[in-house]
């Protein structure tokens, strides 16, 4: 006798109330059942049931180990899951949801390198609002840290810390006043995300804030953003993760450089279950990896 298959015939008689009818659901003897059973109580040093010539019923300590009999055998389900699963190659939708700047900016490499490691996955990457909340109609919500999800409902875990710095380009540096402190900026347009324009500020390393009061262009859309800053209609706030190929050009270029954002942190929440898909796990691990080579 072992613990599991103790543990299996106590709760299928919990189910089914019969030795009978527990045994024939185990495919076994009503003998074999309530040896079972015995030996279980035996080892507890507990008596599990009442038991009366028409049905079989929990006892008080009973009741108590149900929940740990349950916990046994979940656990061991997860197992065997995780053991068959490393054996498989993971297939079907992946549905990840992330704003267009993290979309396109932070996750595309990573998906387009988890894609060719793994040919049978297909990913549907669905548009976030920024500040928006994860929802359970994705496999992984890709955002900033959000402390007000529900975590009755779904898992998280940090994929990167990252801070913001203010960028400007070439053409406005020469065109407006020099710039050399904090105060300066009051005198200088922003562009904004309908996220920091509703927010009407950033908090900064410090732990003071900065007011966006003096801005001429919003949108959610990253590359327009990105563009009208190019063009030197005004600076930015975005983390250098963002914009590493204009650093690289020289289309933009960093200002007052010891000035940062407080540190964000860019998680990945996914529905809470017992068990994570394998295409989930595998592209959360990929990601992380990816993430912590920048």
């Amino acid at each position: 006798m072992d613990w599991l298959t103790a543990t299996r015939s106590f709760t299928a008689l919990v189910e089914h109330k019969s030795f009978t009818v527990a045994a024939e659901h185990l495919e076994i003897s009503a003998s074999a059942m309530s040896k079972r059973i015995d030996w279980l109580e035996k080892q507890l040093g507990l008596s599990l049931f009442t038991r009366t010539t028409r049905q079989v019923n929990l006892t008080e300590e009973g009741h108590s180990f149900l929940p740990k009999a349950n916990a046994l055998l979940s656990q061991f389900e997860i197992m065997i899951n995780h053991s068959h699963e490393s054996t498989k190659v993971p297939t079907g939708t992946l549905k990840i949801a992330a704003t267009l700047a993290v979309g396109s900016r932070v996750l595309l490499p990573h998906i387009r390198q988890f894609l060719s490691l793994y040919p049978q996955v297909n990913v549907q990457l669905n548009v976030l609002n920024p500040g928006a909340l994860p929802d359970l109609q994705n496999d992984l919500v890709i955002t900033r840290q959000n402390d007000e999800f529900d975590s009755l409902a779904h898992k998280g875990t940090r994929l990167l810390n990252y801070q913001m710095q203010l960028f400007a380009s070439p053409h406005y540096i020469d065109k407006h006043p020099l710039i050399k402190n904090l105060q300066d900026l009051q005198a200088h347009k922003m562009l904004l995300s309908n996220y920091y324009q509703k927010k009407g500020h950033i908090e900064l390393s410090d732990g003071t804030r900065f007011l966006f009061q003096n801005y001429n262009f919003v949108s959610d859309n990253l590359d327009s953003i990105l563009e009208a800053a190019i063009q030197g209609m005004g600076l930015i706030f975005i983390s250098p993760t963002y914009i590493s190929k204009q650093l690289d050009e020289g289309s933009l270029v960093p200002l007052l450089p010891s000035l940062h954002s407080a540190t964000k942190q860019l998680w990945a929440y996914y529905p809470k279950s017992t068990f994570v898909p394998l295409k989930t796990r595998l592209f959360i691990d990929h990601i992380k990896e990816g993430l912590t080579a920048l």
